[in-house]
């Protein structure tokens, strides 16, 4: 694939990026009287499609403008303007990363996806990171050149401080690491009865209360926690609450010591009483664990499953507790699960990994709620306005433990407005520069407004005395974005 020029040197795939990125790092050199220095922008074609770039920016000073910069430098190598997707920072602020696509006008107007990833850390030069191929196998390739990227950065494969060969300018590349946890954010909703860090580009889905939480994440990568499945009735036992008014479809199920089969069943059709399409399960290793008293040991399961919704085979795992005593002719359990595709399997586990950790209850608040939610299915035979007084006496008795939940959030709500503030207006900048726009003050009437690139100019050039383009460092949030 030959998206950029490549210049081989002893048979090597290492090359610099191109002339219009490498004239950029060593115009910076040239203006401060330097030796104009070999590039250190490298790129590397991926052995199973795409190519992928990694070094230092030296001409830029922030994150912001670094990713500017490169999107300005897909834009005039493939001779289209990259359409970018949501940004994303990590948790510290280090990292700026976007996806992008573009139909590659001198290419025959192939259709490209990729991914840019701008680090700095303080004041230090910004780093590079960007990953390509065709989009219609980007989705395969960018683990294996995201993972290569990564290994760079540490060390494993970029150009050696002293200017000697390295393995990847000698075209060589090391197998990279299994990559470390991504840094997360804790989050939390529903009733603020749990707490889970998810990653850049992860999300809450579904908030069930009573400290259960699903999340996804970009890659259809899906965590659920504490999921309560109640009211799943035994077919075998006579059951003395047939005609009790329920909440949602009935789940039907017989109440067995395999949890495992047991879960899968009731779990389809919870996803069936969605829309969803039915999962495919293959059971590798299932083995109880400690915890439960209600006679059923429950179990850890590690297993495959496909979805059938065009993501292919996932490999999952997943904690199943029984929450009724054997033989119970109206049951419930209580499940923590995961799953994520196996081509991402390898690649994320310790992240998946840190996400899972990361999930807690609270527990003053879940005690509660998992003691009303159990007299509920006891209970059924009684009256709507008495199981009506329970829910209210268990809402009165959680004030107490919601107020110092809140408590606690809002002592980091500070910090969280500042992190939110930071992404937009990094956001701000980008929009900018996809749209062409910049933002104009009126001196005379201290106002701003946004206006297109081209009648900025003509209001500077017609009124400089009024008129002024605002920097990006200068913009004020709640006025200009």
């Amino acid at each position: 694939m030959k998206c950029m020029q490549i210049a081989r040197v002893a048979g090597s795939a290492a090359v610099v990026l191109s002339q219009a990125l490498s004239s950029g790092v060593c115009q910076s050199q040239k203006q401060s009287g330097q030796q104009p220095a070999r590039p250190e922008i490298k790129i590397l074609d991926n052995p199973s499609g795409g190519q992928y770039a990694f070094g230092a920016l030296t001409s830029q000073s922030n994150k912001a403008d670094a990713l500017v910069y490169m999107l300005h430098q897909v834009h005039g190598k493939f001779g289209d303007k990259p359409q970018v997707g949501k940004l994303f920072q990590s948790r510290d602020g280090s990292s700026l990363a976007t996806f992008f696509t573009l139909n590659a006008k001198n290419m025959g107007g192939q259709p490209l996806a990729g991914l840019l990833i701008i680090t700095q850390h303080g004041n230090a030069v910004p780093q590079m990171g960007i990953l390509y191929d065709y989009a219609n196998r980007f989705v395969n390739t960018e683990p294996a050149m995201l993972k290569a990227v990564s290994s760079a950065w540490q060390g494993a494969g970029s150009p050696s401080p002293s200017g000697g060969s390295s393995a990847a300018s000698q075209g060589q590349v090391a197998a990279a690491p299994k990559s470390g946890p991504e840094p997360l954010t804790m989050v939390t909703g529903g009733d603020r009865s749990a707490v889970i860090g998810l990653p850049a580009g992860w999300q809450l889905v579904d908030l069930h209360g009573g400290g259960q939480l699903t999340a996804e994440g970009p890659h259809h990568e899906m965590v659920q926690m504490g999921i309560l499945y109640q009211q799943i009735i035994d077919p075998s036992r006579p059951n003395q609450f047939a005609g009790v008014p329920h909440n949602g479809p009935q789940l039907v199920c017989p109440m067995t010591r395999d949890l495992y089969s047991a879960w899968v069943n009731v779990s389809n059709q919870a996803r069936r009483n969605r829309g969803l399409s039915q999962g495919t399960y293959t059971l590798i290793s299932a083995k109880n664990i400690p915890g439960g008293n209600v006679g059923i040991a429950p179990v850890q399961a590690i297993y495959t499953v496909d979805f059938h919704d065009g993501v292919g085979p996932r490999k999952g795992s997943a904690g199943i507790f029984p929450y009724s005593p054997m033989g119970s002719a109206v049951w419930a359990m209580n499940v923590s699960a995961s799953n994520i595709p196996m081509q991402y399997a390898d690649a994320e586990e310790a992240t998946l990994m840190a996400v899972i950790h990361s999930y807690s209850q609270d527990a003053n608040v879940i005690a509660r709620e998992g003691r009303a939610d159990l007299g509920r299915i006891q209970r059924q035979a009684e009256a709507n306005q008495a199981q009506a007084n329970a829910i209210n006496q268990r809402r009165e008795q959680s004030n107490q433990a919601f107020d110092t939940h809140m408590k606690g959030l809002n002592q980091n709500s500070a910090d969280f407005d500042q992190h939110m503030g930071n992404i937009d207006w990094q956001s701000k900048i980008t929009q900018d520069y996809i749209l062409d726009r910049s933002v104009v003050k009126d001196l005379d009437y201290d106002g701003t407004a946004t206006v297109g690139n081209r009648f900025a100019d003509a209001l500077v050039k017609g009124n400089p005395n009024r008129f002024e383009i605002v920097q990006n460092q200068d913009l004020i949030r709640g006025r200009d974005y």
